[in-house]
C-alpha cells in the first residue's frame, strides 16, 4: 500500500491533484486507516498511470470518467478520433513550418525586414488545399493548372527560391537609379528570361500571375513582391521593349 505523499512523489502527481481526484470520484484510494490517512494499492497506481495517459492525450476528466466506469464506452473508436485530430494537427503545424521557412528565407536576404511583404507572404500561403484549387479554377485553364502544379513548393525548391529572392533584393537595391538605367535593363532581362522558364513559355499564364501579383491576391503557394518592385519591373519592361522596337 502507498501513502498519498509517497504516490504523489512516484507519480510526479501533486498531492493536491490527488485529493482533487479523489473528490470526484475518479481515483478513490483502496483504503483508508482509521485516522483517515488515504492508501493506495497496485491496482490504483495502474488506474492513475492510465488517467496520466489519457489525460496527456487531452481528453476531459469527464470523458475518462466514462472510460473508467463504463465498460461498453467505445474507447477504441474515441482513441481512433483523438488519433485522426492529432494527425490533422501535424499536417497543419507543417504547412506553418513551410510558411515560416520561406518567411525565414526572405529575412535573410534582405538587411531590413519589409514586414509589410512579409505579412503579404504569409497571407499568400493558403493553409486549406480547397481553397487553393478553388483560387486557381478561379482564374486559370487546366492547361495553366497543371504548369502551376508543376512549381515546387518554396521547401521542396530551396535554390530557384533563392534565385528569385536574390533577383529581388536585386532590384531593391537599384530602385533610386530608375527603371531606364543600364543596370535596371539588365535586370529587366534577366526577370523576363526566369519569367519565360518558369512559366514554360506561356506568357498568357505569366501575366495573369503577374497581374494577380498586382491585386495583391493569394493565388500561389510562392510569395508576393512589394507593390515598388513591381512598378520598377514594369517600367524596366517597357522600356526595354520600347528601346529594342527602336532599333529594328
Amino acid at each position: 500500500m502507498y501513502s498519498i505523499g509517497k504516490l504523489a512523489k512516484m507519480s510526479h502527481v501533486s498531492i493536491r491533484t490527488l485529493r482533487y481526484y479523489n473528490e470526484i470520484g475518479l481515483l478513490l484510494p483502496a483504503h483508508r486507516n482509521e485516522a483517515g490517512h488515504r492508501f493506495y494499492s497496485d491496482e490504483d497506481i495502474s488506474k492513475l498511470h492510465y488517467i496520466l495517459m489519457l489525460k496527456d492525450l487531452e481528453f476531459p476528466l469527464e470523458t475518462i470518467m466514462q472510460f473508467l466506469s463504463n465498460r461498453e464506452f467505445d474507447l477504441y473508436g474515441v482513441l481512433s478520433m483523438r488519433k485522426k485530430m492529432i494527425l490533422a494537427e501535424q499536417e497543419e503545424l507543417k504547412k506553418r513550418e513551410s510558411a515560416v521557412n520561406t518567411l525565414l528565407a526572405i529575412v535573410e536576404t534582405q538587411e531590413v525586414a519589409d514586414w509589410e511583404t512579409i505579412f503579404n507572404t504569409f497571407n499568400a500561403f493558403p493553409a486549406d488545399e480547397s481553397l487553393l484549387k478553388v483560387l486557381w479554377e478561379k482564374h486559370f485553364t487546366e492547361e495553366e493548372q497543371r504548369i502551376l502544379n508543376g512549381f515546387s513548393s518554396p521547401e521542396e525548391n530551396r535554390e530557384g527560391e533563392k534565385i528569385w529572392l536574390d533577383l529581388a533584393q536585386e532590384v531593391r537595391e537599384n530602385l533610386h537609379k530608375g527603371p531606364t538605367s543600364p543596370e535596371a535593363q539588365s535586370l529587366a532581362k534577366r526577370w523576363m528570361e526566369l519569367v519565360d522558364e518558369m512559366y514554360q513559355g506561356n506568357a498568357e499564364l505569366a501575366q495573369k500571375v503577374w497581374k494577380l501579383n498586382k491585386e495583391r491576391e493569394p493565388h500561389l503557394r510562392f510569395f508576393i513582391f512589394e507593390q515598388e518592385i513591381i512598378t520598377f519591373i514594369d517600367q524596366a519592361i517597357r522600356h526595354y521593349f520600347e528601346a529594342r522596337e527602336s532599333k529594328l
